[in-house]
């Protein structure tokens, strides 16, 4: 018990003295007193859970110096990781941009604050066109960004897909495409998302034939207040 004790003291003091550092050398880690009280309870319980390890251990010295030390790097392992969780996230932006570059992923400004939801940026593809994951009316669209495109155009499984029923629509316009001159019906689409951007009540056209992907035109593009091409990716502002 002595032994356990003694254990549990010098692990405390130990741990006291990394809050203090970090209170020193990185006074903004935890900027609230929510994420204090939060943090101040993981290392109460960390320190709880490792005194039983090594008290539990008290027969062999080296066995409790040795778990003693796992516990101080998890300790440091935790404290690095939330420091860094907003550059983490940034990363994983990142990699996920270049995994999936349809998927728009939230602006990144160059001094790391992401753009809470006001701007996106979407990858430029290997074939060398901008691809859109976006959702129609709640439903998945892989849209080809076609600035070119009077109007967002859907094909007619997109349309389906999203709840629209040949039956109810009427193909009364003529639109040109890539295989001639085809009968488009128009719609208004509830609503349009590409990632946190959505527009309600967009003017879209549903092709019958003719039409290998749903197009992501101005009638969508036109309605944020901006948005940019360069060489490697385009960024849509709300």
């Amino acid at each position: 018990m002595r032994h356990a004790l003694g254990f549990f003291a010098a692990f405390s003091l130990i741990v006291a003295a990394l809050m203090l550092g970090i209170s020193v050398f990185l006074p903004n880690l935890l900027p609230s007193s929510e994420d204090q009280g939060q943090f101040v309870f993981l290392i109460i319980l960390l320190t709880l859970i490792a005194s039983g390890v090594i008290g539990g251990s008290r027969a062999n010295m080296g066995l409790a110096l040795r778990n003693g030390l796992i516990w101080i790097g998890i300790f440091l392992l935790i404290v690095a990781l939330y420091a860094f969780r907003d550059d983490f996230s940034i990363v994983g932006q990142k990699v996920m941009a270049e995994l999936m570059p349809a998927r728009a992923q939230n602006m990144v400004d160059e001094s790391g604050t992401t753009s809470n939801g006001s701007a996106v940026a979407i990858r430029k593809a290997a074939d060398g066109h901008f691809w859109a994951e976006g959702k129609v009316n709640n439903t998945h669209v892989r849209f080809m960004v076609d600035t070119g495109a009077s109007a967002v155009a859907l094909t007619l499984n997109d349309a389906r897909r999203a709840g629209y029923k040949v039956k109810d629509l009427h193909f009364t316009v003529t639109v040109n495409t890539a295989s001639g001159q085809v009968m488009a019906a128009p719609v208004n689409l509830k609503k349009l998302s590409i990632g946190s951007l959505t527009v309600r009540d967009v003017r879209a056209l549903i092709i019958r034939d003719g039409l290998d992907t749903s197009l992501l035109g101005m009638s969508y593009l036109g309605r944020l207040s901006r948005f940019e091409a360069s060489r490697n990716q385009l960024i849509l502002r709300r």
